[in-house]
């Protein structure tokens, strides 16, 4: 019997490891879905750089990697975590104080398990767009010795938002915002560098002569062109 029971522990632990589309944090008993995808004819069994992308508000892992990461060429593992708040057909990212609070930390240790779980080169590249830069510019300032670099797109952070004032440095931030942006006003990015900055982060802010959805459009190649440079310094 209970070489039965380790059997199906071991069954369990393989399906998790290779094939599971959620990570579970037990220290606060929340979970994230997630997508993998690989670029420059990278492989699943590879050793790989990994770049973990956060949607914006509303939309989906798949058409985030179809629109916003579609001409990646550096061989890399690319996971896409998918925000913990339903909205439409998509879902979201916190947005409240007190849901950056209880989930901050958690996708934190969740991309350290995901980093932990595939054979990766390095710290992971952090990218967010929208609703997902805002929680990349967070991952900054709590939790930025898990990256080896950071890009919040059309985000904005608050010193609400951030909380407490322990922080925790580390990763390089390289900051885009459209100057016009009407979701998330240029301002808004522009107070998130200077807070980061008070914070001891290391911040590069580019503003860009686009609005808000600058990734998909006049953006795209210029932004994945300096992630590239981050991911091939993994290699």
């Amino acid at each position: 019997m209970k070489k039965v029971v380790l059997v199906v522990a071991l069954l369990a632990l393989v399906k998790w490891w290779y094939t599971d589309p959620t990570i579970s944090i037990a220290s606060n008993d929340l979970s994230f879905s997630y997508i993998v995808k690989y670029s420059g004819h990278g492989g699943s069994g590879d050793d790989l750089p990994m770049l973990v992308a956060l949607h914006g508000n509303g939309d989906t892992t798949q058409n985030f990697y179809e629109t916003a990461l579609d001409q990646f060429t550096t061989p890399a593992r690319i996971i896409l975590l998918e925000g913990p708040f339903a909205k439409g057909s998509g879902s979201a990212w916190p947005w409240s104080a007190a849901e950056f609070s209880q989930y901050g930390s958690a996708i934190n240790e969740a991309i350290e398990l995901l980093a932990a779980k595939y054979p990766t080169r390095g710290k992971p590249v952090l990218l967010g767009f929208s609703g997902g830069a805002m929680m990349a510019y967070y991952q900054g300032a709590k939790h930025g010795r898990s990256y080896s670099a950071i890009f919040p797109i059309s985000g904005k952070l608050s010193g609400d938002l951030l909380g407490a004032p322990s922080v925790q440095t580390g990763a390089k931030v390289f900051a885009f915002h459209g100057k016009s942006d009407s979701v998330i006003s240029l301002s808004g990015g522009k107070s998130a560098v200077q807070l980061l900055r008070e914070k001891g982060v290391s911040v590069k802010f580019v503003e860009f002569d686009s609005g808000h959805h600058g990734i998909f459009q006049d953006m795209k190649t210029t932004i994945t062109q300096a992630v590239e440079v981050r991911l091939r310094a993994l290699q």
